[in-house]
């Protein structure tokens, strides 16, 4: 747990930190010299279930192009402006994960606990994804999502208090900006943070 804390508290560094700062932190290349798999995010949306609790959910394909079976076990973390920290699935029952998928009404749609395993190469084989998060605070403005898996880049850093090397694994980066109520907005996509729109971004964490 303490060593997540830091990897987490290095990564919000790199993102809340000053052109000048940043400077010095590892980021990942524009282009990966090893093969990466390919990811299509879809929208980040909330899901209220009928107990009247809410969930983030959050839907993506995924694609082997690297030329090689892979393993696909992703990562996703939530993080939201009110202090929250979530793991994907972490919190979210089997019912409610089953009622995400009834709701959205996708045959093809894998919770984390079916879709985690071999990914096997081409366009044929393409998974598509769910993550969830317990929605337990509504009164948010900003959600920032890392997803990790889809890269095997990586770098090491010195821990910023032993000195110890920390690896550090290339992540896909997502920032989400909320206007008014989230609850109002029933399952209306969240758009992305408008600095954030366009091109993918990545970070170290």
């Amino acid at each position: 747990m303490a060593r997540q804390t830091i990897l987490m508290l290095i990564a919000l560094a790199a993102l809340l930190a000053t052109p000048s700062v940043l400077w010095g932190f590892p980021r990942p290349a524009p282009v990966s010299i090893r093969p990466e798999l390919t990811f299509r995010p879809d929208a980040m949306r909330l899901y209220t279930h009928p107990d009247g609790r809410h969930y983030w959910y959050f839907i993506y394909d995924v694609v082997n192009t690297t030329g090689e079976d892979r393993v696909w076990a992703p990562s996703m973390v939530l993080f939201t402006d009110r202090g929250e920290v979530m793991a994907d699935g972490r919190g979210v029952s089997r019912e409610v994960r089953d009622a995400v998928i009834d709701y959205v009404g996708d045959p093809l749609l894998e919770s984390k606990v079916s879709i985690i395993g071999k990914l096997r190469q081409g366009a044929g084989h393409a998974r598509r994804g769910l993550a969830i998060w317990p929605a337990k605070k509504t009164n948010v403005n900003e959600l920032r999502l890392f997803v990790q898996g889809i890269s095997p880049e990586s770098t090491t850093v010195p821990h910023p208090i032993t000195g110890d090397p920390v690896t550090l694994r290339k992540t896909l980066y997502r920032h989400y900006l909320i206007v008014g109520d989230a609850t109002s907005r029933g399952d209306e996509a969240v758009p992305l943070h408008p600095d954030y729109v366009g091109e993918d971004h990545w970070v170290y964490r």
